[in-house]
């Protein structure tokens, strides 16, 4: 159609036919299919002779002014008759007020080949040389169904749509125009709002994830700073949790303690540090953390009498007690468990949240009179860390057994709940709980009598989860905008932002949004309302959807009018409207998203299992980033020889295959899943050849 238009323009401007008169206009209306209403009538030469023409309810009187800057360029300004046309805007619009002028008589004519009181937007078709360089339409026209313009001259006045003029008869001219406030104060508060939008945008540049999740590294540290999760700090491997972080771990702090409590187990604090004598007094388990302790030798200018180790693990700062609280068999079992910092010196590049030289755990101890009720207990608890990630962090695990050269230094047996990072294919250990057997019971002499008064030693358990199920959380749900919290475990699980609009009253709109944040309180929701006015409604809008916020509602004028919310969901951006009579509804659609994402996150970590019967097809699903399930001997001298052939193999492999920059490294064991298909007689250890024993899970992992 627009087309159309542009050919019957053109050739009006080869045959120097443009619009002489008004008759030429009016034809050239009905051939753009332009509707109008046409009165005739003698010159009206002011707006005061103007406004008496009886026009149509729901048209505008307009007033047309033509200006003109320095360099000779023209802006032609339709307004409202009532409008009183200001200064401000020009500032607006870019432009300086200082430089404008109206137009006088000869420059009306030569840019649009008219006259006092015969300006109108229909003579910028004469406007062959472009020197009209923007048609300022004021706002308020925009209110009503029609205008009323002169076509060319003016003893003839036309009432047309302003969608019409813009769209029907500008638009193919390829003519710019702008829609804006013309008095002082409107523009005054138009200018504060560009004003706000520029500085909306300045801050969306620092807030936005500059990379995609692809480049994983760099989106992981992005996301964990600018969802203001932690901040860096001067000590290398050591970081500041800040209160958006330290929530989540709250949350994580009383789901479990509620499991535990199940079981009888007390909450308490033991000292951070510990003494060189009982650090080496169980050889084996100092071993493990040997290279990962961090000592105090000084105080003041002073050097201590004796070194003190800070705590890599508890178990030789609580034992000691032990001894001394058990004596009978009426004195187990023996239940504690504390929350408290870890200090483990890595020498490993940190990760915020995965690898930390100091994090934050829970560690639980147990002492019982029989093996079964030990072990019992290890596995009861390996059941409650996957309740945690499970329930509350909607991250699937796979429960299994660490295998001899990976268990726990000095126990029995470790079992664990690791899970898969879909980016990367890497394993992460979730939560271990241990069976220490009587290790170190008789280490250091946990003992008592039995109900036969005979004297024996107690089974032991230890278990532990850190911050690094947070790390887990935010790699497996984040996205490209950022953070994506399930709702079990967010600050706010709801934000309201009202929509502020002329048609709407600021205070109302205000109340209303209170009163709905009042009864989503009563439903025992978490919920804020950001009212601020200074940052627009999409600043916040990109600001809480980076935070990972659930669920937003917004309300504006039509949600207002009607009764009702818009709902956007964070994890799926699936947007819809509810009344508020149904708002209730919320509880279960938070349910409903924890629920979905957790279905998503377990279908992309079983994307990430393989099973490989050979040593070929072993390393191709190592090096196209997955984990792999095999048959397996069971002999630590071949999970040592399958861990140095892989990574001597993966160093020679090309570093990037397909795009995709490949993990390189030694793959390792990371667990014996406890669900296990049966291995018959003949079936063959996948590496070695030798009888297979039970089906491992290989992998690189953090």
């Amino acid at each position: 159609m627009w087309k159309s238009r542009k050919i019957i323009y053109k050739i009006l401007i080869e045959n120097n036919l443009l619009l002489p008169n008004k008759q030429a206009c009016l034809n050239q209306l009905t051939k753009l299919g332009i509707n109008y209403i046409a009165h005739h009538h003698d010159p009206v030469p002011t707006m005061d002779d103007v406004i008496k023409i009886q026009v149509t309810n729901g048209t505008a009187y307009v007033k047309n002014l033509l200006y003109v800057d320095k360099k000779s360029n023209y802006y032609l300004i339709l307004a409202n008759h009532t409008t009183q046309v200001g200064k401000l805007f020009w500032k607006t619009l870019g432009l300086s007020s200082g430089n404008m002028r109206l137009s006088k008589e000869e420059q009306i004519l030569e840019a649009l080949k008219s006259s006092k009181g015969n300006i109108n937007p229909f003579a910028i078709v004469n406007d062959s040389n472009n020197r009209v360089k923007n048609i300022i339409i004021d706002e308020e026209l925009t209110k009503f169904q029609r205008v009323a313009l002169h076509p060319i001259e003016n003893t003839t006045t036309v009432e047309i749509s302003l969608d019409d003029l813009q769209n029907k008869f500008l638009k193919p001219l390829n003519r710019q125009y702008t829609i804006i406030k013309l008095t002082d104060a409107e523009a005054e508060q138009q200018l504060q709002q560009l004003k706000q939008q520029s500085n909306d945008q300045q801050h969306l540049q620092t807030l936005a994830i500059t990379v995609k999740k692809s480049d994983f590294s760099e989106w992981y540290q992005q996301v964990i700073r600018k969802a203001e999760l932690i901040e860096y700090y001067d000590v290398s491997g050591c970081y500041i949790l800040r209160p958006w972080g330290y929530f989540i771990w709250e949350q994580i702090q009383r789901y479990f303690d509620d499991l535990i409590r199940t079981e009888d187990v007390e909450n308490t604090y033991f000292p951070m540090f510990i003494s060189a004598k009982h650090l080496n007094k169980e050889k084996e388990h100092v071993e493990g953390f040997k290279a990962e302790v961090a000592w105090v030798t000084k105080y003041g200018e002073s050097d201590l009498n004796e070194p003190l180790a800070i705590r890599p693990t508890s178990e030789t700062i609580m034992y000691p007690a032990f001894a001394k609280w058990v004596q009978s068999h009426r004195d187990l079992p023996l239940k504690v468990n504390q929350w408290t910092n870890i200090v483990r010196w890595e020498f490993k590049f940190p990760t915020p949240f995965i690898r930390t030289r100091e994090f934050l755990w829970q560690e639980g101890h147990t002492a019982h009179s029989t093996k079964e009720e030990a072990i019992k207990q290890v596995y009861t608890i390996l059941d409650f860390y996957e309740q945690v990630y499970g329930e509350l962090l909607a991250v699937p695990v796979i429960k299994g057994i660490k295998t001899e050269s990976e268990k726990f230094a000095g126990g029995d047996f470790t079992t664990t709940v690791e899970t898969i990072i879909p980016q990367n294919g890497r394993g992460l250990q979730g939560a271990t709980s241990h069976h220490l057997g009587q290790n170190f019971s008789k280490m250091f002499e946990i003992n008592f009598e039995d109900d036969k008064k005979q004297k024996a030693f107690a089974w032991q358990t230890s278990w532990g989860l850190t911050t690094r199920s947070i790390g887990a959380m935010i790699m497996f749900h984040g996205d490209d905008k950022g953070l994506v919290l399930p709702p079990r475990i967010a600050k706010y699980q709801i934000v309201i932002i009202p929509i502020i609009h002329k048609d709407l009253d600021e205070k109302q709109l205000n109340e209303r949004c209170e009163q709905i944040k009042q009864i989503l309180i009563k439903q025992k929701l978490r919920v804020h309302l950001d009212n601020r006015d200074n940052y627009s409604p999409g600043w916040k809008f990109n600001k809480w959807e980076q935070k990972g916020v659930p669920i937003r509602l917004e309300i504006g004028p039509g949600e207002f009018k009607n009764n009702e919310v818009r709902v956007v969901q964070r994890f799926d951006n699936k947007k819809y409207q509810i009344k508020i009579e149904e708002i209730n509804k919320l509880n279960q659609i938070l349910d409903n998203i924890h629920n979905a994402m957790f279905e998503k996150a377990k279908i992309e970590l079983n994307q990430r299992i393989k099973q490989a019967d050979n040593w070929k097809e072993f390393m191709t699903q190592l090096n196209q980033r997955n984990t792999i399930l095999t048959k397996w001997c069971e002999r630590q001298e071949c999970e040592q020889q399958v861990k140095g052939k892989s990574g001597m193999e993966s160093k020679e492999k090309d570093s990037e295959i397909n795009g995709q920059v490949q993990l390189t490294g030694s793959a390792k064991t990371l667990c014996i899943p406890l669900k296990q298909d049966e291995i018959k007689e003949g079936e063959q250890c996948f590496h070695c050849g030798q009888q297979a024993k039970r089906y491992v899970l290989w992998g690189r992992s953090y």
